[in-house]
């Protein structure tokens, strides 16, 4: 028989990996736009696109769904400064290919309530 303690250490970790592989499963079947952009773009713009950040609360420009865009917030000139990326503000992503790209593009739209509309 194990020590109780021992016996609630090995039931935490367990729910800890469930909860792990639940998450994972959980982000797994989110669109492919929302898992890139989650993994690329959250970190300074936010899960919901509102630049409320650590990193994106210095730039007032991070945030994606007031509708005021500096560079264009019609989705060909998001494509170019994902891709470009903004010379001291926003690093490009290059190995990004045009697909996911466009598929981010999607995504923020849709934080913004807007859709890209027929292409």
């Amino acid at each position: 028989m194990l020590p109780r303690w021992r016996a609630i250490s090995l039931a935490a970790l367990a729910a800890a990996a469930l909860g792990c592989e639940a998450m994972e499963n959980s982000l797994l079947r989110r669109p492919a736009g929302e898992r890139l952009y989650r993994k690329h773009c959250a970190s300074c713009h936010g899960i919901d696109g509102s630049g409320n950040t650590p990193l994106g609360m210095a730039n007032p420009l991070n945030d994606l769904i007031d509708d005021m865009w500096k560079h264009g917030g019609d989705a060909g000139s998001m494509q170019v400064v994902i891709r470009d990326g903004v010379l001291g503000s926003m690093p490009a992503h290059p190995e990004l290919t045009d697909l996911e790209i466009r598929q981010i593009v999607d995504h923020v739209l849709k934080l913004g309530g807007r859709s890209r509309g027929p292409r």
